[in-house]
């Protein structure tokens, strides 16, 4: 296992220069988002094959890998976001990430939720079994992340939807922090969904608030968490998730502390 850095959540940085300041700190890999600062915006220049050639050339420079790409924005009932994301799907494999794999999230209002449940989930699984397809004919996987407040908020819904749309290429990315909210027993969570976790994000939170703590604060024990996903199914590049705190401020020490105290016992098999 080994840490990465998301571009997502990066300001003022372009995306080659993101990557140099990940690769200069220490970190293994980036994972690569259409959005840039927490915005909303998605940047569809990232799906041209000038910069999928110039990401590319950086990458091969460094050594440093693309682990994943993600676009967290809401498809389910944004035209744009939907057709964007298709073709994100399309150009993925030209990026070469390591985990093969495409984030997506299920944002959506709460309003719109709420007063349209049943209209919403059938659209939430037409959408998903559309791209898919996209992904299987791309040789690539589209990993949803359990999150709380948004349509897949946790494990039973996930796996509803996943029978609903009947598809190999749909997977699971392991928020920890995530799944501690939704499901509480994260490592019965782990065996529950082992053969759908392709990726991971680490973070750290307190039960019954969704709120992104630095990796040491928090009441998960993220050794224990990651030696079981080792243990059980998953053992690759993992991104720091973290959003409230200056993400490049916080990133050396997130760095520092994660590979002290959750990666190196364990890939030394220290348990």
């Amino acid at each position: 296992m080994y840490l990465a850095g998301r571009s997502h959540i990066i300001k003022n940085r372009s995306l080659i220069d993101t990557m140099r300041m990940f690769h200069k700190m220490g970190y293994g890999g980036l994972e690569l988002s259409l959005q840039h600062g927490m915005g909303t915006w998605l940047d569809v220049n990232y799906l041209d094959d000038y910069v999928i050639e110039k990401v590319n050339e950086v990458s091969r420079e460094l050594d440093f890998p693309i682990t994943a790409l993600a676009c967290h924005q809401n498809y389910v009932n944004d035209d744009d976001t939907y057709e964007i994301e298709k073709r994100l799907l399309k150009a993925a494999p030209k990026y070469h990430t390591v985990s093969n794999t495409v984030i997506l999230s299920t944002f959506m209002p709460f309003e719109i939720r709420e007063l349209n449940e049943k209209e919403v989930y059938a659209q939430l699984i037409e959408r998903t079994r559309e791209l898919c397809k996209i992904a299987e004919d791309s040789g690539v996987r589209l990993a949803i992340e359990v999150e709380p407040n948004q349509l897949i908020h946790s494990l039973k819904i996930f796996f509803h939807v996943a029978e609903k749309v009947g598809s190999p290429a749909l997977k699971l990315n392991f928020d920890v922090g995530h799944i501690y909210l939704s499901e509480v027993d994260i490592e019965a969570a782990i065996d529950r969904s082992k053969d759908f976790i392709v990726y991971s994000h680490i973070d750290n939170m307190c039960m019954g608030e969704h709120c992104h703590k630095l990796p040491w604060e928090g009441e998960i024990d993220l050794r224990a968490v990651y030696q079981k996903l080792k243990d059980t199914c998953y053992d690759g590049p993992v991104s720091l998730d973290i959003y409230l705190q200056d993400y490049e401020a916080a990133a050396p020490q997130c760095l520092d502390y994660i590979n002290r105290e959750v990666f190196d016992p364990i890939n030394a098999g220290n348990k």
